[in-house]
C-alpha cells in the first residue's frame, strides 16, 4: 500500500540519492515516505527515526539485490493481482476510481503502469525474505527458552479472553421468493431502459452491495476473471451502456451495466438484491439450528459442534476451523473480549462456558442475512501471560524473534559482499553501523 503514498510524498521534496545497495538506490523521497510510520515520535527521537527509516529501506534493497542475483521470478499474474488488490484498497480510501484519477491526473491503467515495476520489486523483496525466514519455526524448547528469558515483570498482561464458535446458516429462498426478486429487478431494469429512473438512483436506493451502492453501483475496472463465473459470463456479452437481464450468483441477484471496455478490462456497475425470505424459510432455518443445538448439548460438545460447523455452517471465515472464531492479530482462538464485535458480545454475554445460544439473526462478512448459534467454549480471566493459557501467542512472539535473528545473520553475511554507499548526512547514525562497516569492507575489496 505504501508505494502510491510514497509517490505522493515524493512530489513534496527535492529528490536526491542518499544510499546505494548494489545496483539499487534509496532516494530522499523514499526516506521521507518511510518516516511517516514514525510521525508520532517525540522531537528528541526524530533523528533516530530518520536513521531507522533508512536502515529499513536499505534492508529491502539488499533483499531485492540478492533476489535478482539468485534469479528469483515474479510472474505477470502475481504483479497484476497485487496491483488490483492495491487499487481496490485505494478505491475505498478515495471513494471512487474517478477520485483516484483526478488526484493523479492519470487513468487507472496509466497509474497501474507507473507502479508495475515498483510492485514487482516489492514482491521480489518479499519472496527473498520468505526464502530466508519462511521455514523458521521455533521448537518447543526454543519457545520455553524465549518465555523464560522474559523478565517476569515484563510479561504482557491479557484481558479477559473467550473461545467462541459459531454455526451460521442462511435461509434458503423458495421458488416464489426467487421469482419475486427476479421480477423486481426486471421492472427496475425496464424503468431504467425507458428513462423513467436512472441506474445510479436505483443503485443508491436499493442495491444491497454497500461498497458500490453509494458510488451508483460502480465496480471499477476489473478483468472478467475477477468475478464469479455467472457474473462474468453475463458481463462479457454486454455492449457499452447496455444492461443485462437478471443474473443469479452465490451473492444474490444482479443486473449489470457495461460502462466501458478496454481490451480485457471492463468497467461495470451493478445492482444487487437478495431474495426476501418468507416466514416458512426462516422457520425452517431456526428449526434446523435448534435441532443441532439439542444434539450438541446432549453429546460431546466440542467434537459435535465442530462436526456440525464443518457440515452445515455457511460462514467461510469460520466453517473450515470447525466454527471457531480467531483473533486477527494473533491468529489465536482466544479472543480478547474488547476486540469482539458488539453483536457477538451481546450474543454470548449471558452464556456460561459450555452453553450454546438460541438461533440469533446475523449479517456476516459477505453481507448475507441468516441465523447463527454461538458456542462459548472457554473463558480466561485477565492474567499475565503464561505458557499454559497463551501458548499460541508466545509461540508467535518466539517465531518473530527467531525470524529477526535469522535475517540479522543473513544481512551480516551479504552486506560485506555488496557495494554500499551512504551520504555523509547519515554518518552519526549508530543504527546504520552495519552498513557503514559494509561500505568500508566493499571499499577495501
Amino acid at each position: 500500500m505504501s508505494l502510491i503514498y510514497a509517490k505522493a510524498s515524493a512530489q513534496k521534496v527535492l529528490d536526491e540519492v542518499v544510499a546505494e545497495v548494489g545496483n539499487e538506490i534509496v532516494l530522499l523521497s523514499d526516506v521521507e515516505a518511510q518516516l511517516l510510520q514514525y510521525k508520532d515520535a517525540p522531537p528528541a527521537k526524530q533523528a533516530l527515526a530518520k536513521c531507522l527509516a533508512l536502515d529499513q529501506l536499505m534492508q529491502k534493497k539488499l533483499l531485492l539485490t540478492r533476489a535478482k542475483i539468485d534469479s528469483l521470478k515474479i510472474n505477470d499474474e502475481q504483479v497484476e493481482g497485487e496491483l488490483n488488490r492495491r487499487m481496490a484498497f485505494f478505491t475505498q480510501q478515495y471513494g471512487s476510481e474517478d477520485a483516484i484519477e483526478k488526484f493523479y491526473h492519470k487513468s487507472i491503467l496509466q497509474i497501474k503502469s507507473d507502479f508495475r515495476d515498483a510492485v514487482k520489486d516489492q514482491l521480489l523483496e518479499e519472496q527473498m525474505q520468505s526464502k530466508v525466514v519462511g521455514e523458521v519455526e521455533p521448537t518447543p524448547e526454543e519457545i520455553q527458552r524465549f518465555y523464560d528469558a522474559i523478565p517476569k515483570d515484563s510479561l504482557p498482561r491479557f484481558n479477559t479472553e473467550l473461545e467462541i464458535g459459531q454455526i451460521f446458516v442462511v435461509p434458503k429462498a423458495t421458488r416464489d421468493d426467487r421469482a419475486k426478486v427476479t421480477e423486481r429487478l426486471r421492472q427496475m431494469r425496464k424503468d431504467i431502459m425507458e428513462g423513467k429512473k436512472s441506474f445510479c438512483s436505483q443503485a443508491i436506493a436499493y442495491s444491497r452491495d454497500i461498497g458500490s451502492a453509494l458510488k451508483c453501483g460502480d465496480l471499477g475496472w476489473k478483468r472478467a476473471d475477477e468475478y464469479v463465473p455467472e457474473f462474468s459470463a453475463a458481463a462479457v456479452l454486454l455492449k457499452k451502456d447496455s444492461i443485462s437481464d437478471v443474473v443469479e450468483t452465490k451473492f444474490g441477484f444482479h443486473i449489470i451495466k457495461m460502462i466501458e471496455r478496454r481490451g480485457d478490462m471492463m468497467h461495470l456497475a451493478h445492482i444487487l438484491l437478495f431474495a426476501d425470505m418468507g416466514q416458512g424459510a426462516i422457520d425452517r432455518t431456526k428449526g434446523m439450528l435448534d435441532s443441532l443445538k439439542r444434539e450438541v448439548m446432549k453429546g460431546a460438545k466440542d467434537s459435535l459442534f465442530t462436526a456440525f460447523a464443518y457440515q452445515y455452517s455457511e460462514d467461510q471465515d469460520t466453517k473450515n476451523r470447525g466454527g471457531m472464531m480467531i483473533d486477527s492479530k494473533s491468529s489465536s482462538s482466544h479472543i480478547p473480549v474488547d476486540e469482539l464485535e458488539a453483536v457477538t458480545f451481546e450474543g454470548i454475554d449471558k452464556l456460561r462456558v459450555g452453553d450454546i445460544s438460541e438461533p440469533i439473526p446475523y449479517r456476516n462478512s459477505d453481507n448475507k442475512d441468516g441465523y447463527r448459534l454461538l458456542y462459548l467454549k472457554s473463558k480466561n480471566a485477565p492474567h499475565q501471560a503464561n505458557l499454559k493459557d497463551d501458548y499460541p501467542k508466545i509461540k508467535q512472539m518466539a517465531q518473530e524473534d527467531k525470524k529477526g535473528k535469522a535475517l540479522d545473520i543473513w544481512f551480516k553475511k551479504y552486506i560485506p559482499n555488496t557495494y554500499i554507499h551512504i551520504t555523509s548526512n547519515y554518518n552519526g547514525c549508530k543504527a546504520l553501523d552495519k552498513w557503514h562497516r559494509g561500505a568500508a569492507s566493499s571499499l577495501g575489496n
